[in-house]
């Protein structure tokens, strides 16, 4: 459903797969005015002529089924579509149902694997290409790619690696597959860890954690929810930040607001490059500071 898939299907178009229908979420308000928006992929398959289903359910909806039957499809390929697929989807295609998945399996099972890569501060990632089974991306692996996380990746920057690194490996791998050159591996579920569904509130910002730690909050969640803090009863969206590398003042309570940095645990520092304050329009820090400077050495959060 989201932009992170568009890359995969617009390499399974170009290398000439014969894309029998594409399965994506109904249309949903989007942006400010929340104007009715298809799918970002429902607009790559409108310009690609492509059949496209939006059921609004996917489970209990036998009427569905029958039209995922219909298409008479080899192989089903998940990507970011967002539900889970019921037992009755799992087997109606010859080759079953694929799923790529964004982490290196079994890390970060679930629906956020990205972020929750970026939030524990991992120097590397990858993407997984399994069979799905009814479990929660626990269906055996047919085959995995490697990347390195650089230290100024985001969500935005790391999801686009990964979609493209993702198309070219489901190439290669839906020709083995076919040919059955491939061996289905097991997952090691002793080796496990699993991710939860993004809440606005996973952006509170705790001045109490290590500077490191709220940029990599930063990093993970700079598409939803962004991070934020409270001043005077009012949000402070932090839109660019960074760890401050220069020496610091180390008496000063975590949170506490100086002229080049906020304060956090362990001696350390974040940066603030951009922020927002609630109702006002997006400025620098030093701006910022120009237009309120009784912020200065009060605590924030």
């Amino acid at each position: 459903t989201s932009e992170v898939g568009l890359p995969i299907l617009q390499k399974l178009i170009s290398e000439g797969h014969e894309i029998v229908g594409v399965v994506t979420s109904p249309d949903a308000p989007s942006g400010r005015k929340q104007i009715i928006t298809p799918s970002p992929v429902a607009q790559l398959s409108e310009t690609a002529g492509l059949p496209i289903l939006k059921p609004e359910k996917v489970k209990n909806n036998p009427l569905f089924w029958e039209e995922l039957k219909n298409l008479h499809a080899d192989i089903f390929v998940v990507v970011s579509y967002g539900k889970i697929l019921p037992p009755e989807i799992l087997d109606i295609a010859q080759y079953k149902t694929v799923n790529v998945h964004f982490s290196l399996l079994p890390k970060y099972r679930g629906a956020a694997p990205i972020q929750f890569a970026l939030l524990n501060g991992e120097t590397k990632t990858g993407t997984t290409i399994f069979v799905l089974d009814e479990g929660m991306d626990t269906g055996e692996m047919l085959a995995s790619s490697e990347i390195e996380i650089k230290q100024n990746d985001n969500f935005i920057t790391l999801s686009e690696k990964l979609a493209h690194i993702s198309a070219d490996l489901l190439i290669e791998t839906l020709k083995s597959y076919e040919l059955g050159s491939l061996t289905l591996e097991k997952q090691d579920d002793r080796e496990a860890t699993y991710t939860t569904l993004i809440k606005k509130e996973h952006g509170v910002v705790d001045w109490s954690k290590s500077a490191s730690e709220i940029y990599n909050q930063h990093r993970a969640f700079i598409q939803w929810p962004g991070i934020y803090t409270s001043w005077e009863g009012k949000k402070i969206k932090i839109l660019d930040c960074e760890t401050y590398q220069q020496d610091i003042v180390k008496d000063l309570p975590t949170g506490t607001v100086t002229e080049n940095y906020i304060t956090c645990s362990n001696n350390t520092a974040l940066k603030i490059n951009t922020l927002q304050l609630e109702g006002k329009t997006a400025t620098s820090f030093q701006d910022f500071l120009r237009g309120y400077p009784q912020i200065v050495n009060q605590q924030l959060g």
